[in-house]
C-alpha cells in the first residue's frame, strides 16, 4: 500500500515537471513566444466568466490566428517590445494627467520613437485585433460577458460607428 502510494506521488511530481519543462522550450522560441503570450494573456481576461472549454478553445483558435499575423507584421516593420513598452507606459502617464484619448493616443505614438510605416503597420495591427476581440465577443452570451470588467466588455462590442 505505502509502496503504491509513494509511485504516485513520483508519478505526480515527474509529471509536473514534464510540463514545466515542456512550458520552458515554448518559451524559447521568440516568435511562438510572443503569439502565446498574445493568446494567453487574452484568455487570461475571460476567467471571471468561467468560459466551457470548447469555447476557450474556439477563441483560442480564433485569437491565435490573428495574434500570429499581427507578430509577423510587427517583426517585418521591425516594431520592438521596447517600442510598445515605451508607448504604452507614455499613454498610461497621459491618462493619468487627465488627457483627451485622442492626445493620449498621439502621446503614445510618438512615444515610440517609430517611423511613420511603423505607427501605420502598428495601427494597422492593432485594428486586426479589435476586429478579432469583436468576433470573439460573439461567442459569448451575455450572461458571460456580464461577468467580465467592462472595458473588457467595451472591446468584445461593435464600435459605435463615428460620425465624419
Amino acid at each position: 500500500m505505502m509502496f503504491r502510494n509513494l509511485l504516485a506521488c513520483c508519478l505526480l511530481v515527474s509529471l509536473l515537471g514534464a510540463n514545466a519543462i515542456a512550458q520552458d522550450a515554448s518559451k524559447k522560441g521568440a516568435k511562438a513566444d510572443q503569439e502565446t503570450a498574445m493568446v494567453d494573456q487574452f484568455l487570461k481576461q475571460f476567467e471571471p466568466a468561467e468560459l466551457s472549454s470548447a469555447t476557450t478553445d474556439k477563441m483560442k483558435e480564433i485569437f491565435g490566428k490573428t495574434a500570429k499575423e499581427v507578430v509577423a507584421k510587427r517583426k517585418e516593420a521591425m516594431l520592438t517590445p521596447k517600442m510598445l513598452k515605451g508607448r504604452t507606459e507614455a499613454a498610461k502617464k497621459a491618462r493619468d494627467e487627465g488627457k483627451k484619448p485622442k492626445e493620449v493616443r498621439e502621446i503614445g505614438l510618438n512615444a515610440m520613437n517609430a517611423t511613420e510605416e511603423q505607427k501605420k503597420v502598428l495601427l494597422e495591427t492593432e485594428e486586426m485585433l479589435a476586429k478579432t476581440r469583436v468576433e470573439i465577443g460573439k461567442l459569448l452570451t451575455d450572461e458571460q460577458k456580464g461577468k467580465l470588467p467592462k472595458q473588457l466588455q467595451a472591446n468584445l462590442k461593435e464600435p459605435a460607428t463615428k460620425k465624419k
